[in-house]
């Protein structure tokens, strides 16, 4: 339909222009005539016009028929009034090129105005749907791997990494009242509510900032990805709470924000990119 209205604003334009260039021929031919009738000079050649001009000298001369003798020649204000009638033609046309120009200026102008409206309302409707979508998604999990610290990695140090690791999930359980499950060497805890991960967070921090003898390589996904959260646990960022990008952008969707993210890095694997990212205190 826009290209359609397009089209006539430029046929009608086109047009207006036509008929001005045929007022300015006119009023040429007219001057012609008037000097054949003058001089008497019996132009055969202006016979294609003469019937037009004929017509607009009777017009012309019903309006204004003034005619007076100068050294034998008559001359008649009917051609004036004829040569004015063109001229006013003419700019009659320039008037109605330029409206159509307005116009078409103010029609381009409103249907801008109207995709912008349109546009921003559709952004808007997106973003909300998105933003509707990605609070949609709460259960995330948690998966805390651990070893021993390497100047407590000593035999004769006597570390319990199994009683270690009971201490740690005792100290979770009090502040979540969530057990975990055992997978390998690695401890997975499964939690419900994403708005609330920063909780979560002032729990694991203290757990990274312990004394114990311990380190931990903790990642967060949030769910519908699980082979993201295996390669996260490959990858064994120790003294880092890390994730996965899409989890890091559904963490911009909460309502405060008590810590931080930014990328830790790019990493390749057999089939794909992973882009992790980690959490950081605000200082």
């Amino acid at each position: 339909m826009h290209e359609f209205i397009l089209k006539i604003f430029g046929f009608t334009k086109s047009l207006l222009y036509f008929l001005r260039l045929v007022c300015v021929f006119c009023i040429l031919m007219l001057l012609l005539y008037w000097i054949n009738n003058l001089a008497s000079f019996n132009w055969s050649w202006l016979g294609f016009i003469k019937p037009f001009l004929d017509s607009l000298l009777a017009i012309a001369n019903s309006i204004y028929s003034v005619s007076f003798n100068l050294f034998g020649a008559v001359f008649e204000f009917k051609y004036l009034s004829a040569l004015i009638i063109l001229i006013l033609a003419s700019l009659c046309f320039k008037l109605l090129d330029f409206s159509v120009n307005l116009l078409e200026g103010l029609y381009l102008s409103t249907r801008f105005l109207c995709k912008k409206t349109e546009e921003k309302f559709l952004n808007k409707k997106l973003q909300n749907d998105m933003e509707k979508e990605e609070k949609s998604l709460n259960k995330y999990t948690v998966v805390i791997t651990t070893q021993i610290k390497k100047k407590f990695a000593h035999q004769e140090l006597h570390i319990n990494i199994d009683e270690q690791n009971k201490l740690m999930n005792d100290f979770i359980f009090s502040k979540t009242n969530i057990k975990p499950m055992i997978f390998s060497d690695s401890f997975i805890y499964k939690f419900k509510d994403f708005n609330d991960i920063d909780t979560i967070l002032d729990t694991l921090f203290k757990i990274l900032k312990s004394n114990a003898p311990l380190d931990y390589a903790i990642c967060i996904q949030i769910e519908g990805n699980d082979n993201q959260i295996n390669k996260l646990v490959e990858l064994k960022h120790f003294g880092k709470i890390t994730m996965a990008a899409d989890t890091a952008y559904r963490y911009r969707f909460n309502a405060s924000h008590r810590y931080q993210t930014s990328q830790a890095g790019l990493f390749q694997y057999d089939g794909g990119t992973l882009e992790v990212h980690e959490f950081k205190e605000i200082l």
